[in-house]
């Protein structure tokens, strides 16, 4: 082997490396994790939320009031100072983000006597971060109607 192609032969060890980090979706040191986005559907009294099991990392709740009164959402736990929605017209959304730790959270809604009535949902998170993930692909919603934990 030539001296040229040996050089060329290793130029092209990182091309290899990067291509084969992209492929198993690895992130190199530094890189940010990607934030998780849930759908919660609230109706009364009910709240449905579009993933079942969470890992600690970062997440947007997309909150959609589907009922035909006001509703919010709150949620508190390890490491939140009670972060809320403000009050959802029925129609109407709002987003509520959020980072989660390895814990237990409850997920309700705010407005007087209504987590009393069924809207609240017990989630448990547990394992190492997340780096990218998405709600899509989970089937099995968790649902109020009652404590649900996971």
């Amino acid at each position: 082997m030539t001296v040229r192609s040996k050089m060329a032969t290793l130029s092209l060890i990182p091309l290899a490396t990067v291509g084969s980090m992209a492929l198993t979706g690895a992130l190199p040191a530094g890189a940010s994790a990607k934030t998780i986005t849930v759908k919660a559907i609230e109706t009364e009294y009910r709240i449905a939320l579009s993933v079942k099991s969470f890992k600690p990392g970062d997440y947007t709740f997309v909150t959609e009031n589907k009922g035909t009164i006001v509703h919010a959402l709150e949620i508190t736990g390890p490491g939140l100072h009670d972060p809320a929605t403000r009050n959802i017209s029925p129609g109407k959304k709002a987003d509520l983000k959020v980072t989660l730790e390895n814990g237990r959270y409850d997920i309700f809604c705010p407005i007087p006597g209504h987590k009393a009535l069924g809207m609240n949902v017990n989630i448990v998170v547990v394992g190492p971060a997340l780096h990218t993930t998405s709600s899509k692909g989970h089937k099995s919603p968790a649902t109020s109607g009652g404590a649900v934990s996971y």
